[in-house]
């Protein structure tokens, strides 16, 4: 056994009394519904691609691919859980280990960046992600919901997050039977979620959806870092809105700011609403002198909603909420405004 297999193997014997309870189940209770493997030496010529890169055409299957077991995994700036949030990973979401330790694993994470994950937080185990072996994906769209052990009165495997991925075996009275790591099965009800080809790329939709999409989140606790329902901060609501409603953009402020168009806005002082639009994004930075372009500065981002209100974490609140442009403080902050529909 390679030593990445080793490593993660010995990490799972601390996840927890529940997961351990649920594999256990599954194991005497629903072995049935385990999946046997295909041989991994089976290939597919055909490739695809499309304006939504697939999460799996980012990564070199290997010895060194592992996938997410948590609903999200915290990403570290070093190996140390007091060290900076870099981000969070999404359950079953695989990346590549390049170094570790007995506790930690550093991965890499999107345009060259890397962090540290705790072991415990990964299998070595990616077949769950193959898609040569399903028949297809679904892709959650709710802010939070569950997967199962059964596809009726099941007990609750995993609560998965907006934007989590999932490869599918089969559908049947609008519940998906998946695949999940470990080499385990689960069934996940359709609602809240849309379904596509294994190697389908999200389709983008349009700014109207987007901010559907956004609205989830409203109450949402704070989380520097953090993308999922139990925290999350503005440029996670971006990142993760945008990515299911087929908008590629980074995980940062600064990268998010170039991807989108400059909208001619007028200046701080008197700001044209009736040339934004519904999903422009408002980029805010320290109160000093206004530099259009200033993204090395951003601190914050909000989502236009109309009517002059934006969406946003707010750090001071500690939650995420509406407010308006017009209030002197976030619009002497105002650093530029990005469209993206």
């Amino acid at each position: 056994m390679n030593f990445f297999s080793n490593l993660f193997n010995k990490a799972k014997t601390n996840r927890g009394m529940l997961f351990t309870l649920v594999m256990l189940l599954h194991v005497a209770a629903i072995v049935s519904c385990v999946r046997i493997p295909i041989n991994q030496n089976d290939t597919d010529e055909d490739s695809q691609a499309g304006a939504m890169p697939l999460a799996w055409e980012t990564v070199s299957y290997g010895d060194d691919t592992v996938v997410v077991v948590n609903t999200a995994a915290d990403v570290y700036e070093s190996a140390d859980r007091t060290s900076r949030r870099i981000t969070q990973l999404l359950f079953n979401q695989p990346v590549q280990v390049t170094a570790q330790n007995d506790l930690w694993a550093k991965v890499n994470i999107e345009e060259n960046n890397a962090g540290w994950v705790r072991a415990r937080d990964l299998d070595s185990d990616w077949t769950c992600v193959d898609p040569r072996r399903y028949s297809g994906r679904v892709v959650v769209t709710s802010k939070e919901k569950q997967v199962y052990s059964q596809p009726r009165d099941g007990i609750v495997i995993r609560d998965v997050t907006m934007g989590t991925e999932l490869f599918f075996y089969t559908r049947s009275d609008n519940v998906y039977e998946v695949a999940l790591p470990g080499n385990l099965t689960g069934w996940i009800s359709e609602s809240g979620t849309f379904q596509l080809e294994v190697d389908e790329p999200i389709k983008k939709t349009t700014a109207e959806v987007f901010v559907q999409s956004c609205e989830k989140f409203l109450g949402t606790g704070y989380l520097l870092g953090g993308i999922g329902s139990m925290g999350i901060d503005s440029a996670g609501i971006i990142h993760v809105a945008m990515k299911i409603n087929g908008v590629v953009v980074p995980r940062d402020f600064s990268g998010q700011y170039r991807k989108g168009r400059a909208v001619e806005f007028g200046s701080i002082d008197n700001i044209n609403e009736s040339a934004l639009s519904i999903g422009d994004v408002f980029f805010f930075g320290p109160n000093v002198e206004y530099e259009e372009g200033g993204f090395q500065n951003i601190d914050d981002a909000g989502i236009y909603m109309g009517n002059g209100e934006f969406l946003h974490a707010s750090q001071h609140t500690g939650r995420v909420q509406l407010n308006n442009i017009s209030d002197d403080y976030y619009k002497q902050r105002l650093r530029g405004i990005r469209r993206y529909f």
